[in-house]
């Protein structure tokens, strides 16, 4: 799956000292300072935390705060870029150790889509992990070019064996999507310990832990429909594994290390090559002409990216990371960050304008939720402010796909009052009372 890069050098870049959930990083430079490509910018300064590195050769032209996709300010080193490639000195990895492998992901500022450094996923403090999942669903995650499907299965399956390492882990699995007919032809035949690979697909109550069994192998390749939402970490967990993620807790309570495809990649990247992860891969949406994938370099802003794009009409909106589940952006300033993995344009006559109608109780939303929740009510709760009603409800089961904003034929605003009352959760209340459901159970604890 291969990507194009920008055709210029952006004029300047703005790269966020905390691209990571955790502590953001101390700046190591100052307005005024020459930095080089690969340059370390933003020191980790605790284990929850990630290095930041330059993305451009050019001038330090301030650090202050500046626009973040998230919709928040967050403190950035803003540099004015130069017509050049020259880069810091990368050494490559020579059989890194456990202990070496969890120091380069740090150092080369390798975190998650969904913003957890990469480190404190594989290795998190008092937990012990012993498998490791790569979750290669959504194609937007692509995290560099491939110049065959065979070179980006290959590289794949290295990356999950140092992924392992570095977790300690003695299985793992690469996830496709079950649709991906590229990706399930470029992993059938790859060999491991000498056996050759078959995709399975994972059907009803058949997880992983089956085919580790029938394969006779502690690395498999499968295959599933791709779940949507903000939040799907532990559904997609007990999806593939059968081991369910207590509310307030995260696959690694499991012993479940979940990585995606971009942070796999980066680390291929910097024990073979020795490169901090400064470039990422992102998908363009909407009535413009461009390539699906772009390589891109972190810190580059969106109006310069949206610039190198044909669009069919006047911009109405722009959105970061998906239509449903995204969030929309109020400049177009605001930088590709390492959590950025789509843009989305939309013309004005796309912009969904109608007015919500009274709910009609239809149950539209209730059919359409993977966990099992009752939008109908919630969303009525979330409105009037009683979130202690939402909580006995569970609202923070939910993985925040959009289904059932979708589904709605009075186009309530679901999810974004959904959102409302988890937020406000959050900020006011400790856990939620237990209750153990088809799907998620309370307890931090589970197995296959």
């Amino acid at each position: 799956m291969e990507s194009k890069r920008l055709k210029t050098i952006p004029e300047k870049v703005i790269i966020p000292l905390k691209q990571h959930n955790g502590v953001a990083c101390k700046p190591l430079v100052n307005k005024g300072d020459q930095v080089l490509i690969g340059q370390k910018i933003g020191e980790s300064v605790s284990y929850y935390s990630s290095d930041v590195h330059s993305s451009v050769c050019g001038e330090v032209l301030a650090i202050e705060n500046a626009p973040n996709p998230d919709g928040n300010k967050v403190l950035s080193v803003i540099i004015k870029a130069v017509d050049s490639e020259e880069t810091v000195a990368f050494v490559p990895a020579n059989n890194p150790s456990q202990k070496d492998l969890i120091a380069i992901i740090q150092g080369a500022g390798i975190v998650e889509h969904y913003g957890a450094p990469t480190h404190t996923v594989l290795k998190p403090e008092g937990k012990k992990i012993d498998l490791v999942l790569i979750n290669a669903t959504a194609s937007e995650w692509i995290g560099g070019k491939y110049a065959t499907p065979t070179e980006y299965a290959s590289q794949m399956m290295d990356a999950l064996k140092l992924l392992m390492k570095a977790s300690g882990a003695l299985k793992g699995a690469i996830i496709v999507r079950k649709d991906d007919n590229d990706s399930i032809e470029a992993f059938e035949g790859v060999k491991v310990d000498g056996k050759a690979l078959r995709v399975a697909p994972l059907l009803g109550t058949r997880r992983l832990g089956h085919y580790f069994k029938d394969q006779g192998s502690n690395i498999v390749v499968a295959s599933q429909e791709r779940i949507l939402g903000r939040n799907i970490l532990n559904f997609f967990t007990y999806n593939v594994t059968g081991r369910k993620v207590a509310l307030g807790c995260n696959p690694t309570d499991v012993g479940v290390a979940v990585c995606g495809v971009k942070s796999a990649k980066a680390l291929y990247d910097a024990v073979h090559e020795g490169k901090p992860y400064y470039e990422t891969v992102i998908s363009m949406e909407g009535a413009v002409n461009c390539p699906e994938l772009i390589f891109v370099r972190i810190g580059t802003p969106f109006k310069d990216i949206i610039s190198e794009c044909t669009f069919n009409g006047e911009i109405g909106k722009i959105i970061a990371n998906g239509v449903i589940t995204g969030i929309a952006q109020y400049t177009d300033e605001v930088p590709v960050t390492k959590g950025t993995t789509r843009i989305t344009l939309l013309t004005k006559e796309q912009v969904l304008r109608d007015e919500s109608l009274d709910c009609i109780h239809c149950a539209r939303c209730v059919d359409a939720c993977p966990v099992s929740l009752l939008p109908t009510r919630l969303h009525v709760l979330a409105e009037q402010g009683r979130f202690d009603e939402c909580r006995q409800m569970h609202i923070q089961f939910c993985i925040e796909c959009g289904r059932c904003s979708f589904a709605c034929p009075s186009k309530i605003h679901i999810l974004q009052l959904i959102r409302y009352a988890k937020n406000a959760i959050e900020q006011a209340y400790e856990d939620a009372t237990p209750k153990e459901s088809s799907n998620l159970k309370l307890g931090c604890c589970g197995g296959e």
